[in-house]
């Protein structure tokens, strides 16, 4: 089974979301509170087999209760059973290839059902399969939902490791009518010892966890002295959930977190190779990064057949996104209750690898070089002393790589983010300032048709140049400095001392400052700081002399860059 459509309509902090879900694997992102968590709480209760869910009024959308919660699941890739005129083949819709919902199916088009759990003031559930025919539709019991296979994987997967009711173990058991009896011999067994019985019937129970020893293996996960089918001893009482996985004597349930999670994920996977929705908060919970990386890998991958299954998840973590491919992300958006979910275009590609947390921050500032990024990190870092780190404010900075900083900038602005591009004036930007202004990019570009090198040495006091000049000697050696800036006096490096306190002796100040700018620009096709952490360091010597530049260019736009990311807009 795969999720084709999601609505929903006044359900906690949506008050309406229309999504057409692609792939067989999507990683929600976002800021904080942008109903990332919400989406998946309505998929698992519209789809799971939870009868008995409770409701108060805080669920509907800003605590109105005149109107109902309706979310609506629009599924394909259904079991042959609900689709039969016995159960639901009367209510089947049709979906086509070009992402089309049809209320009559056309040729080409895949059988779907739309499932629809509403929710009214009276606080009770109703689950319908329903189409444009029959608004009203058929109700669908727990147990066809339970056929669909979705599961949920969150902080608390220990319900899973027991044989009962949605859990994980009963459908790799099979039938769910057959488990009742299985725990009644179960229960005459334990009295006489449950740990000698070989009833044919708890044997079956042993294939079971049989199997998920080696499920589990594939994800790292390797029991102690062997996974069995066992009476917990904390039960209340030998029924549904009384009987559990164990590894050995000792209750799966009391395994540590992250191996939780990755044995429930690995029999889900098991399951969902016939189909089954997945779904994961905060995929990165209680896991290492290589345990991460490997549940990733195993969750995108297809099944032996062909056939796999669809997980949807969340992450606010950067070793998550640095797994991912563009198209594999939505950012999620909720404004004024309209919820919306963007796909990540896939030139942003560089940016999920190196800048991750641009992703999961509110504000993005593109920075048009290395230069530029080392700079405000630098900078960024000296603030933190006062309280103004740009974390402190949910802005992140993303490097743009030169000619497509602009395209970045528009793309992020397009995702919802509030954007600002900090970058050189020495060539226009593209798309044009008028472009991305439009778009809601806020451009700060250095003035003058100058790069941050010239910017440099155009308003730093003389003492702030030299310096400069001194720390490129100490990188890049004092004949080599002294050349490139004697090549842009155009004269012979012998015309200039070795010392740089005597170089205004010998020129003309504006003079040199321009030809140091150019150098620091240009030595060698690479300058003498176009990586961040020497980029760094020449920043470091910006905020030396941070006061006597505070009203040149290079200041004012240092400070309005700190303005806009603590501003509330």
């Amino acid at each position: 089974m795969k999720i084709r459509r999601l609505e929903i309509e006044r359900f906690r902090g949506i008050r309406e979301l229309a999504w057409d879900l692609e792939g067989s694997f999507v990683c929600l992102v976002g800021p904080g509170d942008s109903t990332k968590t919400t989406i998946l709480d309505a998929i698992e209760l519209v789809l799971s087999p939870r009868w008995n869910v409770p409701f108060d009024d805080c669920d509907f959308y800003d605590a109105h209760t005149a109107h109902p919660i309706i979310i609506t699941a629009t599924v394909g890739e259904l079991p042959d059973e609900l689709k039969s005129d016995a159960k639901y083949g009367l209510f089947v819709r049709g979906w086509s290839q070009q992402g089309q919902l049809h209320d009559e199916p056309e040729d080409g088009d895949e059988l779907v059902l739309s499932i629809r759990l509403q929710v009214d003031d009276s606080l009770e559930p109703s689950w319908n399969v329903i189409n444009d025919r029959s608004e009203e539709g058929r109700p669908i019991g727990w147990r066809d939902r339970e056929k669909l296979g979705c599961i949920r994987l969150g902080t608390y997967v220990d319900r899973h490791f027991s044989w009962g009711r949605g859990s994980i173990l009963s459908r790799l058991t099979g039938k769910a009518d057959s488990i009742a009896g299985i725990l009644a011999d179960a229960n005459r067994a334990a009295r006489d010892e449950l740990a000698d019985a070989q009833d044919e019937k708890l044997q079956r129970l042993q294939r079971v966890a049989d199997k998920a020893t080696r499920v589990g293996a594939e994800f790292g996960v390797a029991p102690r002295s062997g996974y069995r089918p066992h009476l917990d001893v904390q039960a209340v009482s030998i029924g549904v959930g009384g009987l559990s996985l164990h590894d050995g004597n000792i209750p799966v349930r009391r395994a540590g977190a992250g191996t939780r999670r990755l044995l429930a994920a690995a029999m889900q996977r098991e399951v969902a190779r016939e189909g089954g929705v997945t779904l994961i908060d905060e995929v990165e919970h209680a896991l290492e990064p290589h345990r991460i990386r490997n549940l990733l890998r195993v969750l995108r991958s297809s099944s032996e057949d062909g056939r796999q299954g669809q997980s949807i998840v969340t992450t606010h973590a950067p070793v998550t996104l640095q797994e991912l491919s563009a198209d594999e992300l939505r950012v999620v958006r909720s404004e004024n209750g309209c919820t919306r979910l963007l796909a990540v275009p896939a030139h942003l590609q560089p940016i999920v690898l190196r800048a991750t947390e641009a992703f999961v921050a509110r504000k993005v500032i593109v920075c048009e070089g290395k230069a530029e990024l080392g700079l405000l990190r630098r900078f960024d870092q000296w603030w933190s002393d006062s309280g103004h780190r740009f974390a402190f404010a949910g802005v992140a900075m993303a490097l743009g790589e030169g000619s497509d900083s602009g395209r970045v900038a528009k793309t992020f602005a397009n995702l919802g983010y509030r954007v600002a591009l900090l970058g050189d004036s020495d060539e226009p930007p593209s798309p044009s300032v008028e472009v991305l202004t439009a778009a809601g990019v806020d451009v700060f570009l250095w003035a003058g048709n100058m790069a941050l090198e010239e910017r440099l040495a155009a308003d730093l006091p003389w003492q702030g140049v030299l310096d400069v000049v001194r720390w490129a000697m100490s990188q890049l050696g004092e004949s080599a400095v002294r050349n490139a800036v004697a090549e842009r006096l155009n004269v012979s490096g012998k015309k200039l001392s070795a010392e740089p306190d005597g170089w205004v002796k010998e020129f003309d100040e504006a003079e040199l400052r321009v030809a140091i700018g150019r150098a620091a620009k240009e030595h060698r096709r690479k300058g003498w700081f176009k990586r961040v952490d020497l980029a760094e360091e020449v920043a470091g010597i910006v905020i030396k002399h941070f006061e006597e530049v505070a009203n040149r260019d290079l200041g004012l736009k240092i400070s309005a860059l700190k303005r806009w990311a603590h501003s509330s807009a």
